[in-house]
């Protein structure tokens, strides 16, 4: 059966992200000190339903072994309807790779092996809960100083986005969201 038959069979809902939160470790700065900016985001759909060992061992089979994630992340400060960066990821790819699996105590034969974006080691989950967290939620903490932002209040909002290429079981996507504000006071 060719690739492009067996991406028809799926039947995947549209993804989309969601929890897309902005938290900070405190609401009140002087402008020495340094702010620290936690946002995150999950991935949930179609590309989350479709993360599941069933689908590994189809598309370990096909010879798509390899799924890449690549994701933006910006922390802004709006003024009115202007805002602007204070702290970007610009693009980073975390990638789960689908092989063998000679352990006894993984459920499944094919299983996947998440390769992180830090460039650390490739960790390999123990269940597909924590194969899914790991490669379709993302956490990252900035920090900047509150200097930067000048006295006052200010409202903090995070974006992302998200993209994935076309395997054997979805076809390509984009996703991008933005948290709500968050309000800080820097004094």
């Amino acid at each position: 059966m060719s690739l492009k038959n067996r991406r028809g069979e799926y039947s995947w809902p549209p993804t989309s992200i969601a929890g897309v939160h902005i938290t900070t470790d405190k609401k009140r700065y002087s402008t020495e000190d340094a702010v620290t900016a936690s946002l995150g985001f999950r991935i949930v759909g179609g590309l989350r339903e479709a993360f599941h060992p069933d689908v590994w061992t189809v598309s370990w089979e096909d010879f798509d072994k390899v799924m890449r994630l690549s994701y933006g992340m910006s922390v802004r400060v709006r003024r009115g309807v202007l805002a602007r960066n204070l702290a970007v990821v610009k693009k980073a790819v975390r990638k789960a790779s689908f092989y063998w699996s000679r352990d006894p105590d993984l459920p499944y034969r094919i299983w996947a092996m998440i390769i992180p974006e830090d460039g650390g080691p490739p960790r390999i989950p123990t269940s597909v809960e924590d194969a899914k967290k790991e490669m379709l939620d993302v956490t990252k903490t900035f920090e900047f100083p509150a200097k930067a932002l000048g006295t006052g209040s200010h409202r903090l909002v995070g974006q992302v986005e998200a993209r994935w290429g076309r395997r054997s079981f979805i076809e390509k996507g984009e996703v991008s969201a933005k948290s709500r504000d968050l309000a800080i006071e820097v004094e």
